[in-house]
Parts: C-alpha cells; sequence; structure tokens
C-alpha cells in the first residue's frame, strides 16, 4: 500500500489498457483516505459504464433469456462480491493508495479492490477516444470477468439454491426444506455456522459458511447436488 511506481505498464499489461492520461489512471488508484482528490468520483462513473457494457454484453450472448433472468445475472456480475475478487485477482494491492487507518492494516478490506474496479473502468472511459470508447470499456469487462462469465450460469444457481430447493419441496413433496444448525465455531475475528437440510424425513449433507444465511444457501446447494444426479432437479 505504498505509494504508486513510476512504471505502471504492469498494470496497464493486467488492466488490458494503455493510458494516454496517466494521470487519470492514478487518480482512479487513489483512496479518499489519503487524499482529498481521489477516486470516488471516477467509481461513480465506472458504476455505470460497468452496467451498460454487461447489460450490453448479456444481451447479445443470451438471446434466449428473458429479462428477468437477464437482470439478476447482471446483478451477479456487477455485485461487490465479484468486483471484490476482480481487484484481488488483479492484485490492485500494490498500486492502491490508502492513508490513514487503511495503511496500518495487514490487508486491505475487499470493498476498496470493487471500488477501484470501477474507478479504473471510469478512468478509461474517459482516456478513450469516442469513437472506440463502448468497445474498448466491453472489451476490458470481458477480459476481467471472463471467469465469471463462464461461471455465470452455475454460480447464480448456487445463489439461488435456497429458493430451488424450496419450489421442489412444495412441489415434489408438499412440505418446506428445514435448516438445522449443526455446528458452531467462533474465532476472535470470525464465526463459522454448520448447517444441514431436510425435506420431509431426508437429510442432506451439512455446509459451512461464515453466517447462517451463507450456511443454509451452501446447504441448499449440498441438496441440490444430490437432487440432480438423482434427476430430481434438472441441470
Amino acid at each position: 500500500m505504498a505509494g504508486i511506481p513510476l512504471a505502471l505498464r504492469h498494470l496497464e499489461d493486467l488492466i488490458g489498457y494503455r493510458f494516454r492520461d496517466r494521470s487519470l489512471l492514478e487518480l482512479a488508484l487513489t483512496h479518499a483516505s489519503i487524499d482529498e482528490d481521489h477516486n470516488e468520483r471516477l467509481e461513480f462513473l465506472g458504476d455505470a459504464v460497468l452496467d451498460l457494457v454487461v447489460s450490453a454484453l448479456l444481451f447479445a450472448e443470451y438471446p434466449q433469456e428473458r429479462e428477468g433472468r437477464l437482470t439478476e445475472w447482471k446483478a451477479l456480475l456487477v455485485s461487490r462480491a465479484t468486483l471484490s475478487r476482480l481487484g484481488e485477482r488483479l492484485g490492485l494491492d500494490r498500486w492502491i493508495r490508502s492513508g490513514g487507518n487503511l495503511d496500518k492494516r495487514f490487508s486491505l478490506p475487499r470493498s476498496v479492490y470493487g471500488n477501484a474496479i470501477e474507478a479504473l473502468l471510469g478512468a478509461v472511459y474517459l482516456d478513450c477516444p469516442a469513437e472506440t470508447v463502448i468497445v474498448t470499456c466491453r472489451t476490458i469487462a470481458v477480459r476481467w470477468l471472463h471467469h465469471d462469465l463462464a461461471a455465470l450460469p452455475e454460480n447464480h444457481a448456487r445463489m439461488q439454491a435456497k429458493q430451488t430447493l424450496q419450489n421442489w419441496a412444495q412441489t415434489v413433496r408438499g412440505s418446506i426444506p428445514v435448516f438445522h444448525l449443526t455446528d458452531f465455531h467462533e474465532h476472535p475475528e470470525t464465526q463459522a455456522f454448520q448447517v444441514s437440510a431436510e425435506v420431509g424425513n431426508r437429510s442432506f449433507p451439512a455446509a459451512w459458511g461464515a453466517s447462517k444465511k451463507e450456511a443454509e444457501r451452501r446447504a441448499a446447494w449440498e441438496a441440490i447436488l444430490i437432487l440432480r444426479a438423482e434427476g430430481s432437479i434438472a441441470s
């Protein structure tokens, strides 16, 4: 979390874009904790750009999907969790400038990574020639998110696991799933919950999560994987 190095070519390689005005790149990497001139306005712009290019991408790639499903998939792709993971994959902590209490931490909060991703895309939007800006931003978004795009249907299914299991249980078994807390661990800085799902008289393997909600979702997914293998729920 030291100051921005003079040579930013490696980061530009990771981003997939060469800046004409490198001060925009530096601004995108400047957190509000260190300077009055920081990246929050670029973050605001980048959020809108990301929404546009991801929406256009999903519209083109999935012509048979309805608006509701596309909306859910877009929300997953542009979520804070996805953008934070992306920022970590790119190793942005090597370039983000932060100060105050942030600079004393062993690692940056995950939200800072996601905010920087949006700010970087906003910087690209301002730097790129008008005639190519949308195509360029879309190309960068595809490059950044290609892992998430490939796994999108499955990741969406994981996020909807609890609802899917409930719908199946009500339709096929005439009941709703019951989730049981089977174990719990508490550490100084975190908690872990183990939960199992039960439908009727059938119990499914338990799963761990950092919250009860997450553990229930993962337990529902474990049940769905078994039901898929049995042919009870379509993949």
